[in-house]
């Protein structure tokens, strides 16, 4: 047998092995443990089949491989309602599923395609593990998260393909695929952070509320963090941390969204919010140093909208638009000033629409990615600034001094930037 076969049954032999090291400490561990049920061994069978199966099809008829898998995929089919049948324990829809993706894995390394039977097995195993997790994570979703998220992917799913990809309207600014696209991106990284805040808010720390905050809206992680150091002023500092924390990850979220869309924007825009993020890091960094920390807290859970709902969907999609609009007209009426004008104005509703709208115009030659940048960094400043006057006007006095000092100072850093640059 031919030295590069030998390598991809032992290869395949141990992937099967590490999936069935999974299955086998799964089954023993459960409680109450069951004796019967695929373990170790038998996904190294499995996955051995699987690569001499693509062996045999190589060397007879590609057919071969696939009449292989369905009559592999009929004898465990069976082989369940048998044992079900019998009253005995029988391999569950994943050990099932598993079993089929280890056959699948033999086949891929007999093939050459090594990284993707690795990658596989790993992510097998990674999730076959999280078992317990993920269905503690599963009982903190609410039936609207499930049938928002739900909605979200089947609208999603016939809306995306289905969007003309053109320019209509004035200045060419509508245009129906990219908008919904924007949408999908924007709302599918906030609901993460929706989710994070929902499975860990109430029992995290005030550290990690900021940075989930962040995630999913720092402007409602900062009222709701001002608003409850009213009532715990003791804890005024590490409220203010988790405040500065939301805003500076805010920040991070705006740059991985450009990023995502315009590389020529995102390298012009990363020096401004990376000053921008300065006073944050080293108010967090003092923070940490002087045993100001986010410790447990067990006050409200901030109210968060969830960012998959049809209204806050449809929201911002009008309001990408429209920035698209106004910062395309805003350029050509008055050049530069406009799109600063509506750059600043746009970032006291929401920071994303703004940044992906200046993005998407330097993408189309509509304005220079300069411009661009500068507006997405003075959104920011005003978005800032917005927050700075919330947490002023509703938190404690005590949460006042740390606000001002670092936020301010945000502020000022971002709009020297913007005259500089």
């Amino acid at each position: 047998m031919p030295q590069e076969e030998v390598i991809a049954f032992l290869v395949s032999a141990s992937l099967g092995a590490l999936i069935g090291t999974e299955r086998q400490w799964d089954k023993q561990h459960r409680e109450g443990g069951v004796a019967g049920g695929p373990g170790m061994r038998t996904f190294v069978l499995w996955a051995i089949l699987g690569c001499a199966s693509a062996l045999a099809a190589r060397e007879s008829s590609p057919v071969f491989f696939a009449a292989a898998f369905a009559v592999f995929a009929a004898v465990l089919i069976t082989h369940g309602w048998e044992r079900r049948s019998d009253a005995q324990e029988a391999p569950g829809l994943t050990t099932t599923t598993a079993a089929l993706l280890t056959f699948l894995t033999g086949g891929l390394v007999l093939w050459g395609h090594h990284q993707t039977a690795i990658v596989l097995a790993v992510l097998m195993v990674l999730l076959l593990a999280s078992k317990q997790r993920v269905h503690a994570w599963s009982r903190h979703f609410t039936e609207q998260d499930v049938q928002s998220a739900l909605i979200f992917l089947a609208i999603t799913g016939v809306i995306l393909p289905l969007a003309p990809n053109r320019d209509f309207g004035p200045y060419g600014a509508f245009n129906p695929f990219n908008i919904w696209l924007m949408v999908v991106l924007v709302t599918g990284l906030g609901f993460f952070g929706y989710l994070a805040v929902r499975i860990f808010g109430a029992n995290a720390g005030l550290a990690t509320m900021g940075i989930l905050g962040g995630l999913a809206s720092s402007t409602v992680t900062t009222i709701a963090a001002s608003r409850q150091s009213r009532d715990y002023p003791e804890l005024a500092g590490r409220f203010a941390m988790a405040i500065v924390l939301a805003c500076t990850i805010m920040l991070v979220r705006v740059a991985v969204l450009v990023g995502a869309l315009n590389r020529e924007v995102f390298a012009a825009t990363l020096p401004g919010l990376a000053i921008l993020c300065v006073p944050g890091v080293l108010y967090v960094g003092w923070c940490l140093l002087s045993g100001i920390r986010g410790a447990a807290h067990r006050g409200q859970v901030p109210a968060l909208a969830n960012p998959l709902s049809l209204g806050i969907r449809l929201k911002f999609a009008g309001l990408y638009a429209l920035i698209i609009l106004l910062s395309r007209a805003g350029a050509d009426w008055f050049g530069a000033a406009g799109v600063h004008l509506v750059s600043f104005l746009s970032g006291l509703t929401d920071m994303d629409a703004i940044a992906l709208s200046l993005a998407r115009n330097a993408g189309d030659g509509s304005i220079p990615a300069k411009l661009a940048a500068q507006g997405i960094v003075l959104g920011a400043v005003s978005n800032t600034l917005l927050k700075a006057a919330f947490a002023f006007s509703t938190g404690a006095p005590e949460l006042r001094r740390p606000i001002l000092l670092v936020l301010g100072g945000t502020a000022l850093l971002g709009a020297a930037w913007c005259a500089w640059a």
